[in-house]
């Protein structure tokens, strides 16, 4: 036989043997997974779609806790009262029953006593769309080893879980059931708020995406906070089902009351909330709320008063400038001792990466500034907030009363040197500063360590300051 011969043949004795090798390891693998996927389904305890659950019953002590049934609108408690579900809690918990798996089991043990159970502790039986029933007995802990002893409805083997899944099923009727007091869902768009009882009354009003408050502009985050906090606001206990004395729960003569007009689509519809406390002299003094169109008076936390209770400060718009910071070309920073300016521009990386900002000190030397410290004053700028309200624009002829009449300026250019926003800075009083912004109506004041920090003077901007005239000799 020729060499050449020889080497095909050698070359393709080994393609074969490579060949079966890799057949070896897909066989293998495809095995594995088979295995994997054979564990996992003697692991699963369950085999049912949670989508297709129309009541669940849990029972503790052979006693019936809670039993709540799915409509169309979710799921509503039937048993002990009747309410509205919480959908989160109850699906976390059907989801938790339609996954659980057994650590293993223990056919040869036919003694359910041993274990707990032929008395249940707790049992968890969902009822699905054809009317079939699953479900969970959980009997005594294994403290040994942190396990449970569990069997499935109908199922006389004896099986063991973690001891930790008890926590997804040992819930109370409170745990299941809607706790939201003004019952709004999370996507809910509230449109307008008024608070009546508190000191200063208030109306807020949303205007496309931004609020005023009393028909005048509104602080947008101070307003969010008022709604997130009544959309939010959930019960920590149930103190009636029925009150049969409101004045007992505070609520004959509320501390406030808060009426919600909130949007659905183009519907709206409103919400009545009011807000109690029981009298000073209780023992522990609570907090109760409750809907207009419900019975039930729910206790809550007394963190609700504070964060509806507001000054008109708290509410009104303390916004001073409003700066899209990617329209920004120049800033310039005058003072008695000068003044600075700086330009701003993006360069794109050759490579298409993300542009880089530059900031350029022009006046009255040339170098680079720092970054740093050019970019933290751009976003103090464009965020500087009044401390407190002073009163109106003071006339001319009284600037000088607040250090107003030579203040330090600072000036945000856009394109073609366009005015973006202007801010003057006048005297301190108590570690605040006097300041005037263009385009808001009033006298401010303003965090002093705030605007003293912008670069004031040349040497605050350029990245290397240079150096001083050395005296000649």
């Amino acid at each position: 036989m020729k060499q050449t011969t020889k080497t095909l043949v050698g070359l393709l004795a080994l393609l074969l043997v490579a060949g079966g090798i890799a057949g070896l390891a897909l066989w293998a693998g495809k095995d594995e997974q088979k295995k994997a996927e054979a564990k996992e389904k003697s692991e699963k305890l369950f085999d049912f779609d949670k989508a297709h659950v129309k009541e669940l019953r849990l029972s503790k002590d052979g006693q019936l806790v809670v039993r709540l049934t799915k409509g169309e609108k979710g799921w509503k408690l039937a048993q002990p009262v009747e309410a509205e579900g919480d959908d989160s809690a109850v699906d976390s918990l059907v989801a938790s029953l339609s996954t659980l798996k057994q650590k293993k089991d223990l056919a040869e043990e036919k003694d359910l006593k041993g274990f707990g159970l032929d008395q249940p502790k707790l049992e968890v039986r969902v009822v699905l769309d054809d009317g079939k029933e699953q479900g969970l007995q959980i009997g005594t802990d294994n403290t040994f080893d942190n396990t449970l002893f569990a069997k499935k409805l109908g199922d006389g083997t004896v099986r063991v879980i973690d001891g930790y899944q008890k926590n997804a099923f040992d819930k109370t009727a409170f745990d299941l059931r809607d706790k939201k007091v003004a019952h709004l869902d999370d996507s809910a768009e509230v449109r307008r708020i008024e608070v009546t009882g508190v000191k200063a009354p208030y109306t807020l009003e949303k205007d496309g995406t931004t609020w005023k408050v009393n028909s005048a502009p509104a602080d947008g985050p101070a307003a969010d906070r008022v709604a997130s906090a009544l959309k939010s606001l959930r019960a920590t206990a149930i103190a009636s089902e029925k009150a049969a004395s409101l004045k007992e729960l505070g609520l004959d003569k509320p501390r406030l009351r808060a009426r919600l007009t909130v949007g659905a689509g183009k519907d709206t519809y409103t919400r009545a909330v009011v807000v109690g406390q029981t009298k000073s002299g209780a023992a522990v003094q609570k907090t109760y709320a409750k809907r207009d169109e419900s019975p039930v008076v729910y206790e809550v936390d007394k963190q609700i008063l504070s964060d509806l209770e507001k000054e008109p400060f708290d509410l009104q718009n303390k916004e001073l400038v409003k700066l899209d910071r990617e329209a920004v070309r120049k800033v310039v920073f005058e003072s008695p001792s000068g003044k600075v300016e700086v330009t701003r521009v993006k360069n794109t990386p050759p490579d298409g990466g993300f542009p880089d900002e530059v900031f350029t000190v022009v006046a009255p030397q040339q170098g680079a500034a720092k970054k740093w410290k050019l970019s933290s004053a751009l976003y103090s700028i464009a965020s500087l907030r009044a401390a407190s309200f002073e009163g109106a624009v003071p006339a001319q002829k009284d600037l000088a009363k607040y250090g107003l009449d030579k203040p330090k300026t600072v000036t945000v250019l856009g394109e073609a040197d366009k005015v973006l926003a202007r801010i003057r800075l006048g005297a301190e009083k108590e570690n605040k500063r006097y300041a005037l912004a263009d385009g808001f109506d009033r006298l401010v004041r303003v965090e002093k360590s705030t605007v003293d920090e912008w670069p004031w003077t040349v040497n605050d901007a350029l990245d290397a300051p240079p150096a001083p005239p050395q005296a000649s000799k």
